[in-house]
């Protein structure tokens, strides 16, 4: 059986939906669900290194695909051991990753903007739902998405069109905590359809709060030590599905 067959199945629902149904909606995370933050990570390591040229040697040997959750651990399983100086990349990651400058240096997941594409055209709207803030990340964001052919809002004030963007209000706020004040507005948009994410507790959350919906899991990278996966979760490795060539073909 088709890892991809949930979405498969969630696709050919959508064919034969009545039109007085409510408005379609597919969710997206976008940090390691369909963009791949190794590359931001990598950039954020180079530039530290430059301060502190012990770090380069180390940082020389990290690939940017195949970087985790948290560089500094990444670095010390490299036998960096100078907990000094990774507590001060520490705090110049945090200044640092959250940005408009380094969030365009993120690459798309193989099969995502397609995915994206065939869900829309077949009458989903496209809601990207992240933990990134809007006051820091917004413009990179937007230029970010457009750049890999995702398709992006047709106005700043996002009001009735078929794709929207919610960041969080302030870089302070918990990212679960304002995805899950985001879920009345989802309602009144339409039906969830189809949710995307790689935090477990993410994840759950959706489907326990959209049951009908099929919840995806992109197993990327997440937090360390997440809650169990609920049983209703779908778990996929990739997301390069029959949709890349079904969009080639187009």
């Amino acid at each position: 059986m088709s890892p991809h067959r949930p979405i498969l199945e969630a696709l050919e629902r959508l064919k034969s939906r009545p039109a007085d149904a409510p408005k379609p909606i597919a969710v997206y995370d976008l940090d390691s669900t369909l963009f791949c933050t190794g590359p931001r990570n990598l950039a954020i390591a180079r530039a530290f290194s430059k301060f502190r040229p012990q770090l380069r040697p180390y940082v020389d040997q990290l690939e940017s695909h195949r970087m985790g959750w948290n560089v500094m651990a990444d670095l010390q399983e490299l036998g960096f051991s100078d907990k000094n100086v990774l507590t001060e990349l520490r705090h110049f990651w945090r200044a640092t990753f959250f940005t408009d400058h380094f969030v365009k240096m993120d690459s798309v997941y193989p099969g995502a903007v397609e995915l994206v594409q065939a869900l829309r055209k077949a009458g989903c709207l496209t809601f990207y739902l992240t933990g990134r803030d809007d006051p820091g990340m917004r413009p990179g964001t937007l230029q970010a998405l457009a750049s890999a052919g995702f398709p992006i809002p047709s106005s700043p004030e996002e009001q009735g069109g078929d794709v929207i963007l919610r960041l969080k209000p302030t870089w302070e706020e918990e990212d679960l905590a304002f995805k899950i004040q985001v879920f009345e507005e989802l309602r009144g948009l339409g039906e969830v359809i189809l949710a995307f994410e790689n935090e477990p507790p993410n994840a759950n959350e959706f489907l326990r709060a959209f049951p009908t919906a099929t919840v995806v899991l992109h197993a990327t990278i997440h937090a360390p030590d997440p809650e169990p996966l609920d049983a209703g979760v779908h778990v996929l490795d990739n997301l390069a599905g029959p949709w890349i060539q079904a969009t080639a073909l187009q």
